[in-house]
């Protein structure tokens, strides 16, 4: 802000010159109107939302206003508002007019370059010196205005400081403009979060009234019945197919508690789960219980309950959705066990299908399941809501239909031998199908065979989501065996690769590395910082050894390396002479260091971890496995390489070192 002040006072000598030049040759009128901004659409959206416009006057913009005037001592302060084509002042102290055309605004220029615009001397800058508000009232010399910005960015106006007479503005003067221009901006969101607020709340009025209307004729008008209950028991409200299936009148009901009316043998169970219901352990339970009528006749019901919290998360009430299963000749006891009860259930519906369709229906679609009856000519016959919407068929398309045209047709060949096994009479389960092929889900399908006077008529498909169940099984199953950390290889993997290895009688080398002073790091750093160097050692590590070598994370800043075939040349047989097999043995040897060198040279390049330059090493030791040793445990070369680890951090670190040839049986008796 300086340097453009003086910048401006510089140039000061040769503007006057220019204006007098143009004024007395008659060049005319030189005033230079501020363009419209690129976003002045978005822009004027924003200020009328704010619904801020020939508003009265707020204390809260005036008393900044005051303020400011008084710390700048300046004679006038507006807040401004720059309007299609005017500007509004929502607060203008010590001026009169409450607004000024556009064309004519100072402020205009600041909202276009959307920066402060500081203004030392107007007689001096070619916009403004003939502007009508600079050669007439209320004469501006020196002006300043901070832009005035929305959260989202857009700038519909500023404050701004004016004088009759030249003043500088330093650096200082316009960091307080800033933020006195702050204080307006946080008026000007709290105005616009309260509109917010108060249309939401206006939308929210009108949706729960509908809501409310909506909740009403459902309520009362379902063939089910429903019943609110509070949540000490007493019957607040219940609909007429609530009280045709108890026997109690309304009036009754309202004066009792759901226990009051529920067989003695029922009471516990359902308090229990209504109990789990407030405590938040479920959001909603269906069991069967029994009525007890006024005349002593009991009733079975299937009950269906969820709680209703206010937006708190405050229990209110109880939502009681009942249903008559007592024509069922109160069959389908409470849930057990989820496969055998479906299985019951199918065969139980079975039986009195034609009687009883639109009850089977019923309960069938609300299972979470996949339900069908299929004829000896692998026809549909029946199936469940569920099973529709999988297929993406209606009921009405899908009875009488094929299996082979509703299957993909590699579905159907993998599945047409089970349907065989069962229409033979043999219950078979597939434990993996999958009915689309766009998606991952996965099934686990039982065929049960439909017996009718000893004869199979058909089979039953029962099928249920093992998708998650399937996701956690694989997740275990790579846990188990990968470093969460870094994605390397962990322990565990490392002995099961070294157990092969050595099965295998396969010559290898194994590196075992260790970072150096990967504890200061951590110290000086950060434990989230030696974290992110850990992974990218990991990597480097990856793209360093060959594609074929097994690295792993042993644990803290220690990895290992199993690389396989480099000693290779060193388990030649001793028939091919010593000095074959001491050649051998220097090639492979020359070899492992090769690896060793590679991995210190790459450790050695500074890392970027954390936000942070890191520099790193890493002592390196190896040890060499010869096909024809055997009779080697896994832990015995690993010790190997780590003793050899240690003597290359006494020998300065960032190197390695080759293991002494000692057998492997030595290392085991230590």
């Amino acid at each position: 802000m300086r340097n453009t002040a003086q910048r401006l006072m510089m140039n000061s000598g040769a503007r006057r010159i220019v204006r007098r030049f143009r004024r007395g040759y008659g060049l005319g009128h030189r005033m230079i109107t501020a363009p419209l901004p690129l976003d002045e659409g978005l822009r004027l959206r924003a200020l009328k939302r704010l619904d801020i416009l020939d508003s009265e006057p707020e204390e809260a913009f005036d008393r900044v206003a005051r303020l400011a005037a008084r710390a700048f001592s300046v004679p006038i302060v507006l807040v401004s508002l720059v309007d299609e084509d005017r500007q509004w002042f929502k607060s203008h102290h010590g001026l009169a007019a409450c607004e000024t055309p556009r064309s004519v605004s100072f402020c205009a220029h600041a909202v276009l370059s959307k920066r402060m615009l500081v203004v030392e001397d107007s007689h001096d800058d070619e916009r403004f010196f003939d502007n009508p508000l600079v050669v007439g009232a209320p004469y501006i010399r020196f002006y300043a205005g901070s832009p005035l910005r929305l959260a989202d960015g857009q700038v519909i106006g500023t404050l701004c400081l004016i004088d009759t007479k030249p003043r500088s503005f330093e650096a200082d003067d316009a960091q307080a403009l800033a933020e006195y221009a702050e204080l307006i901006e946080r008026e000007l969101e709290v105005r616009r979060q309260l509109i917010r607020s108060r249309t939401a709340h206006e939308r929210d009025r009108r949706s729960l009234a509908i809501s409310e209307a909506r909740f009403t004729t459902v309520f009362k008008e379902t063939p089910i019945g429903n019943a609110l209950v509070a949540l000490d028991g007493r019957f607040l409200e219940v609909n007429p197919t609530f009280t045709e299936i108890t026997g109690y009148d309304e009036a009754t009901l309202r004066k009792l508690t759901f226990a009051e009316v529920t067989h003695p043998a029922d009471v516990a169970s359902d308090v229990a789960l209504a109990a789990e219901l407030v405590a938040g352990k479920q959001t909603t339970y269906t069991t069967e219980k029994r009525y007890v009528r006024p005349d002593g006749t009991a009733i079975w019901v299937n009950l269906a309950v969820t709680l209703l919290r206010d937006a708190t998360g405050v229990p209110l009430h109880f939502i009681a959705a009942v249903q008559d299963i007592d024509s069922r000749k109160k069959s389908e006891e409470a849930l057990r066990n989820y496969h055998v009860e479906l299985e019951e259930r199918v065969r139980e519906r079975t039986a009195e299908l034609r009687r009883s369709r639109d009850a089977l229906q019923t309960i069938t679609d609300n299972l979470p399941v996949l339900i069908a009856a299929v004829d000896r000519d692998l026809r549909y016959q029946f199936n469940n809501e569920t099973f529709k919407r999988v297929l993406a068929k209606p009921s009405a398309v899908l009875r009488g239909v094929s299996i082979r045209d509703t299957l993909r047709p590699e579905l159907f060949e993998q599945l047409q031998p089970l349907f065989k096994r069962a229409l033979a009479g043999e219950r078979v389960t597939c434990e993996e199908v999958r009915y689309r092929a766009d998606e991952e889900r996965v099934w686990c399908t039982t065929y049960i065979p439909a017996e009718r006077e000893g004869k199979v008529t058909g089979f039953y498909v029962v099928s249920h989501d093992v998708t998650e169940q399937r996701r956690t099984e694989r997740e275990l199953r790579e846990n188990a065996l990968i470093d969460p950390l870094t994605g390397l290889a962990n322990r565990r993997a490392l002995e099961q690769e070294l157990q092969a290895t050595l099965a295998q009688a396969s010559p290898f080398a194994l590196s075992f590395i260790d970072l150096d002073g990967f504890k200061g790091i951590n110290d000086r750093y950060g434990h989230d910082t030696g974290d992110a160097l850990l992974r990218e050692v990991a990597q480097r590590l990856t793209s360093t050894v060959h594609a074929g070598d097994f690295v792993s994370r042993l644990g803290g800043d220690e990895f290992v390396v199993v690389s396989r075939g480099v000693n290779e040349a060193a388990s030649i047989s001793g028939a091919a002479g010593s000095a074959s097999v001491a050649s051998a043995a220097a090639s492979a040897a020359a070899s492992a260091e090769r690896i060793a060198q590679a991995v210190c040279q790459s450790l050695a390049r500074p890392f970027v971890a954390g936000g942070q330059v890191i520099e790193c090493s890493a002592s390196v030791g190896v040890v060499l496995h010869g096909a024809d040793e055997a009779g080697v445990r896994p832990d015995e070369p690993l010790a190997l390489a780590d003793a050899a680890m240690y003597e290359a951090k006494r020998a300065g670190r960032n190197t390695w070192r080759l293991a002494r040839q000692a057998s492997h049986a030595a290392v085991a008796a230590q």
